[in-house]
Parts: C-alpha cells; sequence; structure tokens
C-alpha cells in the first residue's frame, strides 16, 4: 500500500478477513473460523506461550507492521511546483511571456531599433510571481513541518507481550499480528484483538461509533478494536489486526486525499477568468482600432499611396505587430499581478497570527473559508465541555437542597470544598471518604494523574480536592491485598444491580461499601448517617425528598450516585460469597457529576449567532443530556422554535428533500448520531449551499472532518482525526472555532479590499493607457515602462501588505457571514471602484489634453510627463484608505491605530515616490518639481477622499441569496447502499459500530461525490435563515 492515499478503493468484501470480522462484530464469521482457539492456530500461536521471535519478521511481511506508511513528505521543491498549478498565475507567466518575446524581439517603428525597458513590464509580472510562489510554498512547507513536530511529540507507548513464554515490553509499533497483548485501564488499544481472558475489562469505543457508552468485553462480546479506550479492567488479547489492516489503520489512510476548491479559490477563479477575457477583448479592440487608426493615416495620403502601401505586406505586417505589442501591452497592464501576492500574504500573516490564537492551521485554505461559514456542527464532549466528569453537587442527610461544588478552576473553590469539609464530623468524613476510595477501581498514578473509569476519577478528585490522599488511605487500609482471603473483596458494577460493592475488613468487623444509582440504592437504604455523625433512621418522608432532589438534579442532566454503607461486627473473618450482598444499609450522601460546560462557550455561541452562524450540537451522546448541555451552552433556547432529534429519525429524512429543509431550519441538537448520520447532516446542509465547519476529535468523526468545508479536530483528539481535519485546536475550545471564523471573515474582507484597490488602479490605467495609445501621435502610453514597473509592481506589492495585514476585530461578528453563492465584488465595492475609476481617468485625460496649462509646463515636456506619473501614483496612496472600507463606513480612518504597518507603507511608498521624482531622472522619466508644482498634485489627488464619502453615500442594495433550492441530482452519496434496515432490526451499538466500519471505507467516495457535484450543477446559494 502506498502512503500516498491513492490506493484503490477496497469493497467490503476484498477487506482482509480478519477487519472485516472486527469490522462487523461478526459472531458467526467468528465461529465459521473455528473460534479464537482455531483462530491462533491458524496464525501458529501459542494462547499460554504466545509467538516465537523467530516467527516475528516473517509476520511482518505476510501481515504487515503496526504503523502506516509514511506519507509521500512534499519537499519545498515539490510544493513550490505545485503553486504553478493555480490557474491564476498560469494567467500572469502566460502574460509575461508573450510581453517579454514582443518586447525582446519587435524593433521600434521609428528608429528600427529594440524599444529602451521593452522587457522590464513581462519580468516584473515574472518576478511577481516568483514572490509569490515561493511565500506560498515557505509558509506550506513551514506549517507541514509544525504539524510533523507536533505528531512526533506524542510520547512513545510500550505494551507488555508473551513472547515464548516470557513477558515482555515493546513499543505499539513492534506488534505484530498474532501477539498475545496485556490491556489495562487507560491504555489505547493499538491493535484489534481477540479477548482471550481478563477481568472486568469495560472500553469506551465512542472514537469509533460516536456511541459515548462504557461495553463490557468477554467471551460474548470479543472484539477489542484498534483506537478504542480501556477505562477499567484489564485482558489479554490476540492481535488480530494491525497497521493497514486494523480499522484505525484502514482509516487514516482513507483521509489521505485532498480536499476541493475553497469558496473563495472559486471565486478568484471565476474572477481570473473574467478579467482574461475582458482583457483580451481590450487587447483585440486596442490592436483594431490601432490598426484602422494607421490604415486612415495611410489612406489620407492618397489612394495610390495607400494601395501601394496596403500590397506592402512586410510593411503592413510590421504596423500590424507594432499594434498587437500596444495590445498585449493592455492585457499586462489588466492583469491583476498584486492579487496572488495579497491572498499569500492575507493567508500567512493570518496562519501565524491564528497559532497564537491557538488555532494550528494545516490547509491554507482553511483560514479564508471559515470566514463565510454560515453552519458550525460541534462536537458535545471535550468541545463544548470539559471532558472530565466532576462531582458538582452533594446532598448529605438533613439537607434541603444540593451543596454546590465549585469548578476547581473556580476562584472559590477552595473555600466551598473547605466549609463542604467542615461542615462534616470526622466520622462522617472517614466514612464518606473511606466509601469513594476503596470501593473503586480507578487509580493514582505516580505522576498525579487519576486512570479509570471517568466517574470512578470524579470521586476520588473530590475526596483529593478534600485534601484526602488516594494512595496513602489506600496503603494504610490494603487496598492492593485483593487476593487475601478476608482483607478486601469488590463486586463490580453490575448493569442489572446498577451498583457496586466492597466488602471491608476493618478489624475484626466486615464493612460493606455501596455506591450506585441513587434510586435503587436509595431503596435499600433504612438508616442515614447525619453530618454531626449521629445515625439516625430513615423515614419514608426522608426518602421522598431526596428523591425529589434526585428528580431535580436529573433534569438538569446531571448523573447521581448514592454513597452508602453498613457494618457487620464480629464477621471479619468471614468468607465472601459469589455474589454481591443485598442488605439493608446506611445512607451516606449524594454526589451528582456532569461533564462541566467550558465557561466561554455560551459567549462564543451568542457571537455565532450574532455573526449569523447556525450552531448544532452533534452527538452520539443520549437526547436528555445532549438538550441540558445544549441549552447551558445557549445552543438550545427552549420556548422557540429549537428541536432536538435522535440519529435513528433524522437519517430517515435523507430520500425526502423537502422534510429535510424543513427539520434543518429547527433542528439544533441531533443526538445518538453515528459517523453515517454525521456525513448525512454535512451532505444535506453542503448541498443546500451552506458552508459548513465540523469540530470532532474521534476516528469516527474523521469521515464528516474531511467531508466538511472545514474540518476542526481536537489537539488531544486521534490521530486518524488529526490527520482528517484543516485546523488543530490546540486548546480543545469552541471558542477558538469563533476565533477563527472572525479570521476568515478578517482574510475575506483583507482580499476584497485589495480587489477593490487594484480593480481601480487597473480600470484606470487599461482606460489610460488605450486612449492615450489611441491618440496620441506615437501611439504609446503617456507611462513609461519604469513607470508602469513601479504601479504595477512595486506600489501592488505594497497596497497587497498593507491592506492584507489588517487585523481583525469583534466587530466582524456583528455581520452575517459572506454566503458561498455571493459575488467577490458587491455592489457596494462597484460602486467605489467605478466612481474613483472614472475621476482617475477624467482627470488624467484632463491633465494629457488640457491640464498642463492650469499645471504651468507644456504639453508633452518631461514636466508634463511627471505630473501625469505623481498625480497617478497619489491617486492611487489616497485611494488605499478607501479601500479599507467596504460596506457603507463613512470614516475611513476608523481603526487605523490598529493598523502600523498600513501606515508605515503609506509613508514609505509616498517617500519612494518623492526620492523617484526629485531624484530619478532620465532613468524613471522625470524631473524636480518645486512646493508649487507639489502643492498642485496634492490638490488633484486628494480629491479621492471627499469623493468616497460622497459614493458611499448613494443608496446601494445587495441582492438577496434565493431561498434553499434542493438540487434535482442523484448523489453519489445517496446511492451507496445504507444499513439503515440492519439499524432499525439490531442493536444499536454492534450497528453503529457497523456503519462506521463502512463509511471508514466510504470515505473516498463520498468525498468524490461532491467534487462531481461541482462539477454538474450550478452552486446553490446559502439557506441561511435567523428564524
Amino acid at each position: 500500500m502506498s502512503g500516498d492515499g491513492d490506493e484503490p478503493s477496497m469493497r467490503h468484501e476484498e477487506l482482509p478477513m480478519y477487519l472485516r470480522m472486527t469490522m462487523d462484530k461478526d459472531m458467526s464469521m467468528l465461529r465459521n473460523l473455528g473460534g479464537l482457539k482455531d483462530i491462533a492456530k491458524a496464525m501458529t500461536v501459542d494462547l499460554d506461550e504466545g509467538i516465537d521471535t523467530d516467527s516475528i519478521e516473517w509476520r511482518k511481511k505476510k501481515w504487515g507492521e503496526n504503523e502506516l506508511p509514511p506519507k509521500e513528505e512534499a519537499t519545498l521543491f515539490g510544493i513550490m511546483m505545485d503553486q504553478f498549478e493555480d490557474p491564476m498565475l498560469k494567467m500572469l507567466i502566460g502574460a509575461a511571456v508573450v510581453s517579454l518575446v514582443l518586447g525582446l524581439s519587435v524593433p521600434d517603428k521609428h528608429t528600427g531599433q529594440l524599444r529602451e525597458g521593452a522587457w522590464i513590464e513581462g519580468f516584473a509580472i515574472l518576478i511577481s510571481v516568483a514572490i509569490v510562489a515561493v511565500v506560498s510554498a515557505v509558509n506550506e512547507w513551514r506549517k507541514e513541518q509544525k504539524f510533523k513536530v507536533l505528531s512526533a511529540a506524542k510520547p512513545p507507548e510500550y505494551f507488555t507481550v508473551r513472547r515464548q513464554g516470557v513477558n515482555v515490553k515493546v513499543l505499539g509499533t513492534q506488534l505484530v499480528q498474532g501477539d498475545v497483548v496485556a490491556l489495562k485501564g487507560g491504555d489505547t488499544s493499538p491493535i484489534d484483538g481477540l479477548f482471550i481472558d481478563g477481568q472486568d475489562l469495560k472500553v469506551d469505543e465512542a472514537d469509533i461509533t460516536g456511541e459515548n457508552i462504557e461495553i463490557s468485553k468477554n467471551e460474548e462480546s470479543p472484539f477489542v478494536v484498534s483506537g478504542s479506550s480501556i477505562l477499567e479492567g484489564e485482558c489479554t488479547a490476540l492481535c488480530i489486526g494491525v497497521g493497514v489492516n486494523c480499522l484505525a489503520g484502514r482509516s487514516a489512510m482513507r483521509n489521505r486525499e485532498k480536499k476541493d476548491k475553497t469558496p473563495l479559490e472559486i471565486k478568484l477563479d471565476d474572477l481570473m477568468e473574467t478579467i482574461s477575457l475582458l482583457g483580451m477583448a481590450m487587447a483585440l479592440l486596442t490592436t483594431i482600432s490601432l490598426f484602422a487608426k494607421a490604415c486612415w493615416f495611410e489612406y489620407q495620403k492618397g489612394s495610390d499611396h495607400f494601395w501601394e502601401w496596403w500590397y506592402d505586406y512586410m510593411a503592413v505586417f510590421r504596423v500590424l505587430i507594432e499594434c498587437i505589442t500596444v495590445g498585449i501591452t493592455i492585457v499586462v497592464v489588466a492583469v491583476p499581478e498584486g492579487l496572488p501576492l495579497s491572498v499569500t500574504i492575507a493567508l500567512a500573516y493570518s496562519m501565524h497570527r491564528m497559532m497564537v490564537d491557538q488555532n494550528l492551521v494545516r490547509h491554507l485554505a482553511a483560514c479564508e473559508t471559515m470566514g463565510g461559514a454560515t453552519q458550525i456542527c460541534s462536537d458535545k464532549t471535550g468541545t463544548l465541555t470539559q471532558n472530565k466528569m466532576t462531582v458538582v453537587r452533594a446532598v448529605f442527610a438533613g439537607d434541603t437542597r444540593p451543596r454546590k461544588i465549585p469548578l476547581r478552576a473556580d476562584s472559590d473553590y477552595a473555600g466551598e470544598i473547605k466549609r463542604v469539609k467542615d461542615s462534616l464530623s470526622r466520622e462522617t468524613f472517614s466514612l464518606l471518604t473511606e466509601g469513594l476510595i476503596m470501593n473503586s477501581t480507578a487509580t493514582k498514578e505516580a505522576d498525579g494523574k487519576l486512570v479509570g473509569n471517568k466517574t470512578e476519577c470524579a470521586m476520588l478528585e473530590f475526596v483529593e480536592g478534600m485534601s484526602q490522599d488516594v494512595n496513602r488511605t489506600r496503603e494504610r487500609m490494603n487496598y492492593e491485598r485483593t487476593k487475601a482471603v478476608y482483607d478486601r473483596h469488590t463486586y463490580p458494577f453490575s448493569s442489572k444491580k446498577k451498583k457496586m460493592t466492597t466488602l471491608l475488613r476493618v478489624g475484626s468487623d466486615m464493612r460493606v461499601h455501596v455506591k450506585g444509582a441513587s434510586e435503587i440504592v436509595l431503596l435499600d437504604c433504612d438508616k442515614q448517617l447525619m453530618p454531626d455523625g449521629r445515625v439516625e433512621n430513615m423515614t419514608e418522608e426522608d426518602k421522598s425528598h431526596l428523591r425529589a432532589l434526585i428528580s431535580d438534579m436529573a433534569r438538569n442532566a446531571l448523573r447521581t450516585l448514592l454513597i452508602a454503607y453498613s457494618n457487620r461486627p464480629g464477621q471479619g473473618r468471614t468468607p465472601f460469597d459469589s455474589e454481591a450482598p443485598e442488605e439493608k444499609v446506611t445512607f451516606v450522601a449524594i454526589l451528582a457529576i456532569e461533564d462541566p460546560m467550558r465557561p466561554e462557550v455560551p459567549k462564543a455561541v451568542r457571537e455565532c449567532k450574532k455573526a449569523g452562524i447556525t450552531v448544532r450540537m452533534v452527538t452520539g451522546d443520549n437526547k436528555a443530556t445532549a438538550i441540558a448541555i445544549a441549552k447551558q451552552a445557549g445552543i438550545f433556547v427552549p420556548g422557540t422554535d429549537d428541536r432536538a432529534m435522535e440519529g435513528r429519525d433524522f437519517r430517515t429524512l435523507d430520500g425526502n428533500p423537502e422534510k429535510m429543509t424543513y427539520v434543518l431550519k429547527k433542528v439544533k441538537v441531533l443526538a445518538r448520531m453515528t459517523p453515517l448520520d454525521k456525513q448525512i447532516l454535512v451532505e444535506a446542509l453542503r448541498t443546500r449551499g451552506e458552508v459548513v465547519a465540523v469540530t470532532g476529535d474521534g476516528t469516527n468523526d474523521a469521515p464528516a472532518l474531511k467531508l466538511a468545508n472545514v474540518g476542526f479536530a481536537m489537539f488531544t483528539g486521534t490521530e486518524v482525526a488529526k490527520g482528517a481535519s484543516d485546523i488543530l485546536l490546540m486548546d480543545d475550545n469552541f471558542a477558538s472555532v469563533v476565533t477563527a471564523a472572525m479570521w476568515g471573515r478578517n482574510i475575506n474582507d483583507n482580499i476584497r479590499k485589495f480587489i477593490q484597490f487594484q480593480s481601480t488602479v487597473n480600470i484606470a490605467a487599461v482606460v489610460i493607457a488605450f486612449v492615450g495609445s489611441l491618440f496620441s501621435d506615437t501611439g504609446e502610453s503617456p507611462l513609461k515602462p519604469v513607470q508602469l514597473l513601479w504601479l504595477n509592481l512595486i506600489m501592488d506589492s505594497l497596497a497587497a501588505l498593507a491592506l492584507a495585514t489588517e487585523s481583525p476585530t469583534r466587530k466582524l461578528l456583528d455581520r452575517p457571514p459572506n454566503f458561498a453563492g455571493s459575488p467577490l465584488i458587491s455592489n457596494r465595492m462597484w460602486t467605489n471602484i467605478l466612481g474613483q475609476a472614472a475621476y482617475q481617468i477624467a482627470l488624467q485625460l484632463w491633465i494629457l489634453n488640457y491640464g498642463f496649462e492650469w499645471l504651468g509646463c507644456k504639453e508633452g515636456s518631461d514636466k508634463h510627463k511627471t505630473f501625469i506619473f505623481n498625480i497617478f501614483v497619489f491617486l492611487q496612496v489616497v485611494n488605499e484608505f478607501n479601500a479599507r472600507k467596504l460596506r457603507d463606513e463613512i470614516n475611513v480612518f476608523a481603526g487605523i491605530h490598529q493598523s502600523p504597518l498600513f501606515l508605515a507603507i503609506i509613508v514609505i511608498t509616498c517617500g519612494i515616490q518623492y526620492l523617484m521624482v526629485e531624484l530619478g531622472g532620465d532613468f524613471m522619466g522625470c524631473v524636480p518639481l518645486n512646493y508649487e508644482d507639489w502643492r498642485k498634485c496634492m490638490i488633484l489627488s486628494i480629491v479621492p477622499l471627499p469623493l468616497g464619502i460622497f459614493l458611499r453615500l448613494i443608496p446601494v442594495t445587495e441582492p438577496p441569496p434565493p431561498k434553499p433550492v434542493v438540487p434535482e441530482f442523484v448523489d453519489i452519496f445517496r446511492r451507496e447502499k445504507r444499513l439503515f434496515n440492519s439499524v432499525r432490526a439490531k442493536g444499536r451499538g454492534v450497528n453503529a459500530f457497523r456503519a462506521a466500519g463502512n463509511e471508514i471505507i466510504k470515505q473516498m467516495k463520498v468525498s468524490a461525490s461532491l467534487s462531481t457535484i461541482r462539477g454538474r450543477r450550478k452552486r446553490a446559494y446559502s439557506s441561511y435563515d435567523p428564524y
């Protein structure tokens, strides 16, 4: 398999046999293969002794190594060559080559010699292209190197394997098919495996299925999947899939294809195509006009002379070449060579600044795409929430309402937790912490990290917050002596009984610690331990009060666990039963836990709504929890049209476009979503013209991340998710997504500012060059080639740097996004461009033909030409201030103090222009000007400022985006066979896993389908409706 991701797509039946079995969790296939022992025999593995070390090499040759083939690393030169695939650069190179060929081969008709400086224009364009290619390539290369360093920063993981009867530790990448691998709580499975033996093994397959539930693994459910997290327990597993032949590896390989073009790239391509057509039309018009002028000039000398000249083919050919040369000059002037540089600078500058704002940009174009984002489909866990279960409420006997426990990062945490501790007697505190510490399988490692079940880790963190050391308590009470008959025995949490029990010897007595679902354990409580240490009988009234508190917390999506105990005096030597004891217990406390909302999320969601971006929560969690978190975040607002839906209901809309459009306007929370459901959502939004951003952290999110316009992966997410993403959230924070949207809008605005500026320059320059060439006796432009070099290269480059590096403000989020179908140049921009260009053209033509008298110089003199050049340059300098505003803003200087680079470039441009005029001499075709001359230049050049105010006061309406149109085409994605029937018919967990596996194989087809859509249908406008 090649590392470039170009391998042909494999059908499900063509996948390696064991991968298919794991993907489908196919027990019948496992039985047909003879079960665990026969599979081990087929791979020549002794389940007790492990593999023979001599077989490692041939196993690698037969089944591959446990690492993916390296991606073909792009070299700096290769990236640079890729830049020349850009249609914009191709057009610039073509214009430059033609200009160079004609400039270096066609002599002047008056002198018979090659024109001085005729090569400058073409050479300047080539220099501009080279700068763009180098800057773009270096930024792309540095970005790839940064991501490579971050990826390599992940510490190596070691696993214990049995080889030739000896347990040895090896790197995860050194595992081979057939290895007998030991897995324990805290590990992430590096292989696809079959359960051999173990104790209380529970795994989290959310990264694969999107289902945020614990799954027990045993002989009845033996498939241990690569990428799944081991929550608790331990096991040994037979490795049946490594590298590209395991599910996680196969998924990673499917995400190595390029994404399609961004909305801005498409608009820029369209703009360059329009410019090239208009430039060619103008060149043709110029050539025809000049040739007609030459013919008329010859005809005026007499009819006989004209026909004599006409039949002198070489003479006519020379004149035609001269006309074509001037026409090509017009094309060169029309080409916006500064535009690609502006795009490059804007993206590079923003990428660097976004890194400071915790956004690592992997694909440069994703920066600007976020500016047009109309939809954000956000994962819940780890993005909106902190991905850390935390105790947030506590109820003790006699409490009238739950006690609020602040988050550890809150300033009042220490004081509040101390008040809770101080309110408890020594005996109550001891029994509470003992029950939480001893009746738990979570562990505290040497570095202080808590490992194990997330709920139990939250309980231990609560204990640690009250200054109770977990490990010291366990050492004192012989926690590790689980094998001794009378010390301690734990009955693991049972989904049937909804509780966990631990028997603990305390001197000659036995103590029973119980924790579990509050409403279940409460039924067994007949006494209650008061905060002051007294034990009282529990009445039905007490139970009713506690049930009301439990229900109230459950409505707020808090998971509650009841802590209880009982004492067995004199039974310290009683043998343990095989089943957990059922007896009456004493109530100690109720603890409520949740995955807390990130504190900055509600504000970020409000900013999104204000910015016209619809935020949806898309999660594998249950509906009630999802709605509760969405309410806290402000995504779901009760009493409005906001709706919540489960994946099983949402996927049934896939064949009904009208219902899908209706539902997409209202649904804000999508729960129990499988990878397939997420893809259906993204595809439905994109085909309705939306620009979609998706966040995710698991392997199951990779298809949707790839399918989205912009994919955001969590820095703590899986390598597969990060590989499929466009932007990496270094802080795993939803607020950083909003920051990316702000930067994206800023990039779009900065590029459009430059387009507004350069379009004005180019329109004015083309018309002046055309009219000047047509009415000049020499047929030449009034601007010398070296002056055009300054205008088209130096000024464009400096203007690009000035306008493309303006920093964003939060005000960018106060307006709707630029929709995918909206034009790159708005009506307001056209008003500004045409109004300013009209003034510049009229002014220059007046100076050219009449204004020399007011300026105090002779027509056609060097001073006259200096005025033309100087005024034209300062017109552009002043118009740069106008170009800063794209809408109806009157004050063009607003916020200019936040753009020091802009001001510096204005000063530099003015300084260079002054030196060129005063000291340029014959090289620049200029003569020095006195104070009065400069004053007149400034008077004429300052007019664009008040003119800009007048133009922005003219009422201009923008065409509204049309209502969503459901495309009438058969999408390849929809024609793919779905698993809906099987999802309805069988268990949700198994089929969600199967759907995930199949969608991993279909990813490339899905991406290809969107490319096909673009090629055969007109792009739809956004359906954004703030309803």
